[in-house]
């Protein structure tokens, strides 16, 4: 008896970089329609000490976010990748740096960092 069980998981055959990629398209999407709680859970704020913190300030983000375009995504080590986006908010064109870190099982895009 033979049993094939091709594409039973389309995650386990998605590769890191498609990984990381929706994660980042997914992120971007959550900030232009402000959707609070899939903002926190794709990113690790280093401003808060937990989720709950994270979620009770971003409630009070009044940046109306009209449009993103990740420009660049690369492979930094087997468990960093850094994002560079575009992000147009209240008129303007900015252009930040993420990096994206592989956290247990994971990914997360790493916010609220000094540069």
């Amino acid at each position: 008896m033979l049993i094939i069980l091709s594409g039973c998981s389309s995650e386990a055959n998605e590769t890191t970089d498609e990984k990381v990629t929706g994660l980042v398209s997914d992120y971007l999407k959550a900030l232009e329609s402000k959707d609070i709680s899939a903002m926190v859970k794709y990113s690790d704020d280093l401003r808060f000490p937990n989720k709950d913190e994270q979620e009770k300030e971003y409630s009070n983000i009044e940046e109306e976010i009209s449009d993103t375009e990740i420009v660049e995504i690369k492979q930094v080590s087997e468990t960093e990748f850094e994002a560079t986006v575009e992000i147009a908010s209240d008129g303007n064109l900015n252009e930040l740096a993420f990096p994206i870190q592989k956290q247990e099982k994971d990914w997360k895009i790493i916010v609220g960092q000094d540069f």
